[in-house]
């Protein structure tokens, strides 16, 4: 028996009210040509019992010893993966029909992709559309910000990610993938389809992102990432960039010099390193600096020192200083 094209990742603890609606919604693909494993991470509710309830061969059911964690988790689905491609699912998710034929087609097609995922949508206690960049030039300025993959729905090629060692890191969660992400970059092109196909539930007991481990990762991840691509660029100005112009931290109005100096310095870094398109990221930078200010200047709780610093300054003063770049 051939393997798989696709070997598709689930793991699961504890989500026997949603893993039925997340295995059917696999199940009723309109690609067929996949196995389906579920990473069972030592559930104490009826999880096991639910996925056990289906009949379909193309399931590859695999329960932990002991609990490992979505990290570990993870890895141990990628050594049980017999597929051509690698793709994420969770066990709350909804993939619409079409969702894996969209992306195997698209890998089909351009060779010299390594991965992409889908939109999302967030339903649930959160609703919102999620739709990231599809030039991968733009992908990779991104990445200096935040994960610019939708983790959830992305599909890649496993021979690629096999070849230069891009498995999960135990030590970045929970940014365990934007640390993939940002070493895979440096080898292929990374892209996202706009089209929405993935249902990504939002409730009250899966993992946060949004915890002060995830921020203190995704500052390690943006200065690892800065380093390997612009390596003209001082530790110094790393941090620099990262710390007052990505997060933003101790900025304010008298300060904004500081920040139009290190906009500057990247620019010139990249001129020399030749990383990013040039163009795309000046645009972005200038984009993300001017909202930057403009984020600055709407702020209501103003120091008494910037109220003291624009006062002294002409309106044509202002727009020079804040928006000329």
């Amino acid at each position: 028996m051939s393997n798989p094209k696709v070997s598709i990742l689930m793991p699961c603890y504890n989500v026997e009210k949603y893993v039925a609606e997340a295995v059917e919604s696999i199940l009723t693909q309109t690609f067929t040509d996949f196995e389906l494993i579920v990473l069972d991470d030592c559930s104490v509710d009826k999880t096991a019992e639910i996925v056990k309830n289906f009949a379909d061969k193309r399931i590859v059911y695999y329960k932990n010893e002991q609990n490992l964690g979505l990290v570990e988790n993870l890895n141990v689905g990628l050594k049980l993966a017999k597929g051509e491609l690698i793709a994420r699912m969770d066990g709350d998710d909804i993939s619409l029909p079409t969702r894996l034929e969209t992306q195997v087609d698209f890998l089909n097609d351009n060779l010299d992709i390594a991965l992409c995922s889908v939109g999302m949508e967030l339903f649930g206690t959160e609703q919102a559309i999620w739709i990231r960049e599809r030039d991968p030039e733009d992908v990779k300025i991104t990445m200096m910000f935040y994960s610019p993959i939708l983790h959830a729905s992305s599909v890649w090629r496993k021979s690629f990610f096999e070849k230069h060692n891009l498995i999960y890191k135990k030590e970045a969660f929970p940014a365990e993938d934007y640390d993939v992400w940002s070493r895979a970059v440096f080898y292929a092109k990374l892209v996202n389809l706009p089209n929405v196909l993935y249902r990504y539930r939002i409730h009250g007991v899966q993992v946060t992102k949004t915890n002060n481990r995830a921020a203190l990762h995704s500052k390690q991840i943006q200065l690892a990432y800065l380093e390997k691509a612009l390596p003209n660029l001082s530790i110094t100005d790393r941090n620099l960039f990262v710390d007052k112009f990505i997060l933003q931290q101790n900025i304010s109005l008298e300060n904004v010099k500081e920040l139009k100096n290190i906009y500057k310095t990247v620019l010139t870094a990249n001129i020399k390193d030749v990383f990013f398109n040039n163009a795309l990221l000046k645009n972005r930078l200038k984009k993300y600096y001017q909202s930057v200010i403009l984020g600055l200047l709407k702020n209501k709780k103003r120091t008494l020192k910037d109220i003291s610093f624009l006062s002294d300054l002409s309106a044509k003063q202002i727009v020079k200083l804040f928006f000329e770049i």
